[in-house]
């Protein structure tokens, strides 16, 4: 979310699963013959496509992360690349996963506008206030140990300023997810923080993830926050804020996993 960050694939990752189609994977090189779940249009995709490459390799893309988490129970793959952050909210929760102990690249989150877009500005001030108040880290705290409840976010409704349409994939928790009362997240709770700093009222539109850069240039959005990796790819194409938050890539295998 700062400057444009290039990733490497060189430093990325390593993955295990035991399942029908593979036995294992222990490095980097046995990751070519995997069958890797990512979630389609992220940095997870472009990572997975450049170490796989055997015969029997293939990066399957998936629309959402309770998609990619359903693959790895059928053992449709043999294992997932994603964010940490989303990564640990399933290997926290109980004992069916776990988190491959490996170094990865940091990638860091932003806000994206259209090119030119003078709110990028505007919401880039805010963000540094709510760094210094402590405000985002409370939210981040928040998300690490309690359960989502949609209904205790104020979205602001009926705000003098007018709306602030925020695009997301709302299916990558901790930070967007749907409930049946609601959507919650730290990307959603920050977003309204932003929009009563501003007098607006947020407006959540949902959009499969790789959906959101054509919303954006469209005009259906005003900006992009769904734990979006600044890359020069996007960089070139959209302008983002400072980063809020860094990240790192891993893997998340079942933890019977051999």
């Amino acid at each position: 979310m700062k400057s444009a960050v290039k990733l490497s694939a060189a430093l990325c990752i390593i993955m295990l699963l035991s399942g029908a189609s593979f036995a294992g994977v222990s490095s980097v090189n046995s990751l070519k013959s995997a069958k890797v779940g990512v979630m389609s249009g992220s940095v997870s995709e472009y990572l997975a496509q450049a170490l796989v490459s055997g015969d029997s390799g293939q990066v399957i893309s998936f629309g959402t992360i309770g998609e990619i988490i359903a693959a790895l129970r059928s053992r449709d793959v043999d294992a997932a690349v994603m964010d940490e952050t989303p990564a640990r909210y399933f290997a926290e929760t109980g004992t069916e996963f776990r988190i491959l102990a490996e170094p990865v690249d940091i990638e860091y989150y932003a806000i994206a506008f259209r090119k030119g877009n003078p709110l990028r500005d505007e919401v880039d001030k805010i963000l540094d206030a709510v760094v210094a108040d402590k405000t985002l880290a409370a939210i981040m705290d928040k998300y690490l140990k309690d359960d989502p409840d949609p209904s205790s976010i104020d979205m602001n409704v009926g705000a003098k300023g007018g709306k602030l349409w925020v695009g997301c994939a709302a299916s990558f928790p901790p930070y967007e997810l749907r409930t049946p009362s609601g959507f919650a997240g730290i990307d959603i709770e920050l977003c309204a923080e932003i929009a009563r700093r501003m007098d607006r009222e947020l407006v959540i539109a949902d959009y499969r993830f790789d959906a959101l850069p054509e919303a954006l240039e469209t005009g259906k959005i005003d900006m992009i926050c769904s734990a979006l990796t600044v890359t020069e790819d996007r960089v070139a194409t959209m302008d983002f804020t400072k980063p809020y938050d860094a990240n790192q890539e891993v893997v998340l295998v079942l933890a019977d996993g051999k």
